[in-house]
């Protein structure tokens, strides 16, 4: 399956944000750290891949709180102990195309941005780059920034258990679902399946 015209304009889209926002820096992966980590000792992974690392600002961040569980001092790479490869096609600095397979990749609040239509072959992408595990986080909430011309072709608003249907395939490797939803309470929850 190709990439369809949504998906370029898309494309486009974050590319002209990534030009003009200072979003897209890849903080929401920093909570994330702590669990990757966790799969990265237990599974041995050596390489790692992070689809959609948008301007990869959280592999230059260091960690200045000493309640978190990430050492003081410590960026995620050093906390890891992997050298990551980032990729992402709309910030010019990592979009060249990775080449090989990873121990490990990770997809946090990517997804969202893909068009409906084009979710199956990203997800089989993911699959293809991944021998030992695949990491995927996303927002089950309304988003609150909207940088596409057709929000309506977006998975904006999908429930845990629609992208866990969409993320399923029969490949041998552990797969990480993190979604993040608002409660009634106003609190926001994380679940993980395998």
């Amino acid at each position: 399956m190709k990439p369809s015209n949504e998906y370029f304009a898309a494309l486009e889209d974050s590319k002209r944000h990534h030009a003009v926002h200072k979003t897209y820096s890849g903080k929401f992966l920093r909570p994330h750290a702590p669990f990757i980590k966790e799969i990265i000792d237990r599974l041995g992974c050596t390489s790692i891949l992070d689809y959609g690392c948008g301007k990869g600002s959280q592999y230059d961040w260091r960690n200045a709180d000493d309640t978190g569980s990430i050492p003081v001092g410590m960026t995620i790479e050093e906390f890891w102990g992997v050298p990551v490869t980032k990729y992402d096609p709309a910030y010019p600095p990592f979009a060249a195309e990775p080449v090989g397979e990873f121990d490990m990749v990770i997809c946090t609040h990517v997804l969202g941005s893909i068009p409906v239509i084009d979710l199956p072959w990203v997800v089989d992408r993911l699959y293809l780059l991944s021998n030992k595990a695949l990491y995927i986080a996303e927002k089950i909430a309304p988003v609150k920034k909207k940088v596409f011309q057709r929000p309506d072709l977006h998975p904006f608003g999908w429930t845990a258990t629609r992208w866990a249907t969409a993320l399923k395939r029969e490949k041998n490797i552990e797969v990480i679902l993190s979604v993040r939803e608002k409660s009634t309470d106003g609190a926001f929850i994380e679940r993980y399946r395998l």
